[in-house]
């Protein structure tokens, strides 16, 4: 057979062996894998304030430079959490009712329903320390008028040990009669737990009984509030934390394990300093455990309507930041929040990269 001819019948022989492709027939679908991506984000609140309080609004998370350690983490999410207007909140103080529960002003917008506030009442009979609580009381009772009738308020104090005066509740008029209450040395009774957020119900007695100094009072309250959930709000109506010696004012060793279970406890504390003095040495110690959780120091004594405003308007509000952890640094360093261009006091509880893990 000619070559020529040979190679034009195998041809016509392999073409033949191939599967026939009709024109309305479907191309055999391609190959497809299926997987996770996994993003590993790391969310902390912070409060962006100006010199009065008033919470800086706006922000964007360019705004914001987050550094861990030396190295900067970009903002990968931010979003503002409103908790109402206390400008338009803030009656004369012989104006409030007892209780705020039925308050249905459409004006006022919602809140988060799962807000929590604590009232810590650090009581002394001292004449310095009495004088600031009784003289605090009506702007105390105008700070409970700015919140919403949806927030939940606790109130527990320190005098020999930790006391429980009142379970998370709405009702105004109990959470004012429950702060009277604390300013004495008076015995406490049984707290039954409220619904459907409770304090009492992880409320430690025992080592309430046993807490022998404000800084341990705060912890074992801390590790009270460490299972519910949410953001927490600590208001510490007190005089002073750490102990005067030589030296100079030294922090106890339950000061440090406070600011832990605090922190655990996603609890900030705002102080209101009810010392009747312009300045005092233990006032030290107040400011250090606000600022170790992402409060606010504030003193009482000239001005204490303008201490309470400037409250009211620092915790209507705060910023959740959402960072890649994937870009943190992969040793160990102190997450440091600021602003770039914008001016304001920016209060976070500082926190390490290695916290997150």
């Amino acid at each position: 057979m000619d070559r020529g001819v040979a190679c034009l019948v195998l041809g016509v022989f392999l073409l033949s062996a191939l599967p026939a492709v009709t024109a309305g027939q479907e191309k055999p679908p391609e190959e497809s894998f299926e997987g996770e991506i996994t993003v590993s984000l790391f969310t902390m609140v912070v409060r962006v304030v100006d010199t009065w309080g008033r919470p800086i609004l706006g922000l964007k998370p360019q705004d914001f430079r987050v550094r861990v350690g030396k190295k900067d983490v970009p903002v990968v999410g931010l979003d503002w959490i409103a908790a109402g207007d206390p400008e338009a909140a803030l009656p004369e103080p012989e104006k409030i009712q007892e209780s705020l529960v039925e308050d249905s002003s459409p004006s006022r917008p919602a809140l988060p329903s799962n807000r929590l506030v604590v009232f810590f009442v650090q009581a002394d009979l001292n004449p310095t320390r009495i004088s600031g609580q009784l003289r605090l009381r009506p702007y105390t009772r105008e700070l409970l008028g700015t919140l919403h009738p949806s927030d939940r308020v606790a109130v527990v104090s320190y005098d020999s040990h930790l006391k429980l005066w009142q379970d998370f509740t709405p009702d105004r008029g109990a959470v004012h009669a429950a702060l009277d209450r604390a300013m004495l040395f008076s015995p406490e009774g049984a707290v039954a737990p409220g619904d459907p957020v409770s304090l009492a119900a992880h409320f430690d007695s025992e080592a309430a009984r046993k807490a022998a100094s404000p800084e341990r009072a705060l912890e074992v309250m801390a590790r009270a509030l460490e299972p519910l959930p949410g953001e927490k709000t600590v208001i510490y109506l007190g005089w002073g934390l750490g102990r005067f010696g030589t030296g100079g004012v030294h922090m106890t060793p339950d000061y440090k394990p406070a600011v832990r279970a605090l922190g655990d406890a996603r609890a900030s504390v705002f102080v209101l300093d009810v010392t009747s003095a312009d300045y005092h040495s233990l006032e030290v110690g107040l400011e250090g455990v606000a600022e170790a959780t992402g409060g606010l120091y504030l003193k009482t004594f000239r001005l204490p309507n303008l201490a309470t405003r400037t409250l009211a308007r620092t915790i209507s509000g705060y910023y959740v930041l959402t960072l890649d952890r994937s870009a943190f640094p992969r040793q160990d360093g102190q997450i440091q929040v600021s602003l770039r261009e914008k001016k304001g006091t920016v209060l976070a509880r500082p926190a390490s990269s290695r916290e997150t893990q």
